[in-house]
């Protein structure tokens, strides 16, 4: 029995580090769903007028759920593993997500 749990453990971590690949289209999913949004509620992409922060926040939460979508199996499955190791790549995406959103709010208040 403990060969099995050994062996689940190892797929558990593999699991982890492969759902950073979810990163690839959630970050082109978030770009889209930003842009739509903002181009839905009437506002010009890349436009010298900024539209106002309701709008701007209105799409840019919703790309930034999006963008943090692979946070959700890479816990689960680095808890899963019950390996601290297994968590590397959590906290990997942690780091990630935190970079896109402070990238990504801070022009707001500009």
């Amino acid at each position: 029995m403990a060969g099995n749990e050994a062996a689940q453990a190892r797929t558990n971590r593999r699991i982890a580090w492969v759902s950073l690949l979810l990163f690839v289209p959630c970050f082109f999913g978030a770009f889209l769903v930003g842009e739509g949004l903002i181009s839905l509620l009437g506002y010009e992409v890349g436009d010298s007028v900024r539209p106002p922060i309701w709008a701007a926040m209105v799409a840019t939460v919703p790309a930034l759920v999006v963008f943090a979508l692979p946070l959700w199996p890479t816990w689960v499955f680095g808890r899963r593993a019950g390996d601290r190791k297994a968590m590397i790549p959590f906290w990997i995406e942690a780091v990630l997500v935190t970079v896109f959103v402070v990238l990504n709010t801070v022009p707001l208040g500009q």
